[in-house]
């Protein structure tokens, strides 16, 4: 599974709009004449009176900067990334001990649970995430003749609580790609796959 930049979007998005709050907030206060009669310009003079005539510039240079690394830093933020999986310590306390367990370990033995359901020619795991919320990608390649609902109803039903009971939590989230084989088209070729199903 692919972790996404949600929680960075929402960052920016409450600070922007609390900068164009604020803004309205201001020009609002500015028309009401709170702030001085409306008929009075913002700036009294020219911008130069506000940074200094030697530092306007500089200060430009340094705010379009500025805000160019922090619109790159949010573009690059929105690359779809792998949640990264270490090993997964499924026992904490060091009095009793402490088991370690990896992902890859547990991707072979979902694999052989799943090459055991009838139909299935062979499946590919991927367990990424963490023992609390673990994530596992599944690619099944099944026979033509094979009932797609039932080899997933038994991954779902038997497979997955398995994974779930040794890690010790629900799984956060699963993805089941489906390749639906068929036999040898001659004696020389296989046809690879007839259609893809995604879960």
């Amino acid at each position: 599974m692919r972790a996404h930049a949600g929680s960075t979007n929402r960052v920016w998005l409450t600070i922007l709009g609390l900068l164009c709050l604020a803004a309205g907030v201001w020009i609002l206060l500015l028309a009401s004449g709170v702030l001085g009669r409306p008929a009075e310009p913002v700036l009294g003079g020219s911008p130069e009176t506000l940074t200094g005539s030697q530092y306007a510039p500089v200060t430009a240079l340094v705010a379009g900067l500025l805000l160019g690394l922090l619109g790159l830093w949010w573009l690059l933020a929105q690359i779809p990334r792998r949640r990264a999986a270490g090993e997964f310590r499924l026992q904490e306390d060091p009095a009793r001990g402490i088991t370690v367990c990896n992902p890859p370990v547990l991707a072979a033995a979902v694999e052989t649970a799943t090459g055991r359901i009838p139909g299935v020619r062979g499946a590919t795991a991927l367990v990424r995430g963490t023992p609390e919320e673990p994530d596992l990608t599944l690619k099944v390649t099944v026979d033509a003749r094979a009932d797609i609902r039932a080899v997933v109803d038994r991954i779902q039903q038997a497979v997955v609580p398995d994974l779930a009971l040794a890690l010790g939590n629900p799984l956060h989230s699963l993805g089941i790609q489906v390749e639906v084989s068929t036999r040898a088209g001659s004696a020389d070729s296989a046809v690879s796959s007839t259609g893809t199903v995604v879960y």
